[in-house]
């Protein structure tokens, strides 16, 4: 078995039963206690276990929503390049989706790349940025406000969302699985992002290198329904390669 496999297992089995024990995982996987070390500290350094002597804890971020003000300041700088590069993506007459992430919000600080678009959002912070500038028309799609994540959510969002044409979706989420697809840690994000995407001519996602491999809670899209890819350029996982040849545009930040 590969060392993507791996540690999908891995992470499938920390999800369940909330903590493993590195000789189960080597008698399970057929492998050395050697490799399956390596795998931990390796899923260690991508914050997606905690390992403890003989084994491994589930990570709080595995099945805890994070704050959005926790969210918005981890890996800030590279969520600023992202931002930067996929606001050249956006065009005049444009009818754009943002969705409530903390990537996608950075969007939001290059304003002028907006002028003569309609953003449609659920994000309430999406809403304040953008509010100030007449030349941007704004559509709310109001529902019940979450206030973890300072955004709307339910029937009330979505049925505002099946009215428009969106031209280009931005969205993030808390990991990028070859296999099993994008995924998020909030279900009800994860509805509306569900919703979005197969129904947008292009749709864009805005992730970190940190997110490539990991997985999350729940899964909202397959990698083959990616248009567009933004990521930093020191991305070097073997993720970017199947996402090419499946046709996603990759677009590198500087």
């Amino acid at each position: 078995m590969i060392a993507a496999n791996r540690h999908q297992v891995i992470i499938d089995l920390l999800e369940k039963e909330g903590s493993v024990r590195t000789v189960d995982l080597a008698q399970q996987l057929d492998v050395t206690d050697e490799t399956i070390r390596r795998d931990l500290e390796k899923l260690e350094k991508e914050d997606r276990l905690q390992r403890t002597h003989g084994g491994a804890v589930a990570s709080q971020h595995l099945n805890k929503d994070r704050s959005f003000e926790e969210r918005s300041i981890q890996n800030i700088e590279p969520k600023r390049r992202i931002s930067k590069a996929a606001s050249e993506l956006i065009q005049a007459g444009d009818r754009i989706f943002i969705d409530a992430s903390s990537t996608a919000l950075q969007l939001t600080s290059h304003p002028s790349k907006f002028a003569g678009t309609t953003v449609i959002t659920n994000s309430a912070l999406v809403l304040a940025e953008l509010a100030p500038y007449p030349e941007i028309e704004v559509i709310i799609a109001g529902g019940v406000l979450d206030r973890q994540s300072h955004s709307f959510i339910g029937p009330a969002t979505i049925a505002t969302l099946r009215r428009y044409r969106v031209d280009k979706a931005f969205f993030s989420g808390n990991g990028v699985d070859e296999i099993r697809g994008i995924s998020e840690v909030n279900e009800a994000q994860a509805h509306i992002k569900d919703f979005v995407i197969p129904r947008c001519a292009n749709a864009i996602l805005l992730a970190d290198p940190t997110k490539l491999g990991a997985s999350s809670t729940y899964f909202f899209a397959q990698c083959e329904q990616i248009n567009t890819f933004v990521t930093t350029r020191d991305a070097t996982h073997p993720l970017l390669s199947t996402l090419e040849q499946s046709g996603t545009q990759i677009v590198y930040a500087d």
